[in-house]
């Protein structure tokens, strides 16, 4: 009677070491995968970042004085001019956030295709995973404009969030930043 029950506690106890480590192994699996999803997230948000900081401080680089370098601007879609490529000639450049529907091959239904397009390019130059852009502008004064010609400096939000979900959550990233192109200074 005393084995049947020193078996008996064992299976008990055996199984219950079991249920802890099968446990265990499905929060480090979950957490693993949340990682790696909030990893490559931020790695290509923190790209787009770096992107859009350099485009826009590079604003007016070597364009006349006497032309308009912001061509277009709203909240989320700017046209400006600069010599970004640093190649002597004035390029076009666009920042265009598309429409809800544009990224449908992906899993997530919040993000959309947000394009840098150069000098007329085909819109083929795409960052995935955008849910957000927007673009304050702002004058001398710190004001908000709407006058192309009195923008001086730049509030631009982004947020950016994984294209395939873990367990029906996204990971994000946000970012928000001011930006004054020193060559705006100028006109």
């Amino acid at each position: 009677m005393g084995s049947h029950l020193n078996l008996i506690g064992s299976i008990i106890i055996g199984g219950m070491m079991l249920l802890i480590i099968n446990n265990y192994n499905s929060s480090l699996r979950q957490t693993s995968h949340e990682r790696t999803l909030d990893a490559i997230t931020t790695y290509s948000a923190s790209g787009i970042a770096k992107l859009i900081e350099y485009d826009f401080n590079r604003m007016g680089l070597r364009v006349p004085q006497a032309t308009t370098v912001i061509r277009r601007a709203d909240s989320s879609r700017i046209t400006f001019l600069s010599d970004i490529d640093n190649n002597g000639n004035i390029d076009s450049l666009k920042y265009i956030l598309s429409e809800p529907d544009s990224a449908s091959s992906t899993y997530n239904p919040r993000d959309r295709l947000l394009y840098r397009i150069m000098n007329n390019e085909p819109m083929r130059d795409a960052a995935l995973g955008v849910t957000r852009f927007r673009i304050r502008y702002f004058d001398w004064d710190g004001h908000t404009t709407t006058d192309v010609t009195q923008m001086r400096s730049f509030e631009i939000t982004l947020r950016v969030e994984s294209v395939v979900p873990y367990d029906t959550v996204y990971s994000a990233f946000y970012w928000q930043t001011k930006i004054c192109p020193p060559n705006l200074r100028r006109f």
